[in-house]
């Protein structure tokens, strides 16, 4: 823990510098959440069209999506 601790300690001072503003003010950390949560979207959405495109990796990722959710039933009718 104390490892992630002082990674984190020392990477976060270099990813604030990116932007205009210091991440000690209210404006600064709400650029740096808008520049994590864009590149996030545009992140997802290159991904999504990734494997929109491909066929194979289109099924096995329904494949994966109907096992998630016959595996969650099956724990939830367990439960009971």
């Amino acid at each position: 823990m104390d490892m992630v601790l002082g990674m984190l300690m020392w990477y976060l001072p270099v990813l604030g510098t990116s932007g205009s503003e210091g991440n000690d003010t209210l404006a600064g950390l709400l650029s740096s959440a808008s520049d994590v949560l864009t590149w996030f979207i545009t992140s997802m959405g290159e991904l999504l069209s990734f494997i929109l495109e491909n066929p194979a990796i289109l099924m096995m990722f329904l494949i994966l999506i109907a096992g998630s959710a016959v595996a969650m039933l099956f724990r939830v009718w367990h439960s009971a």
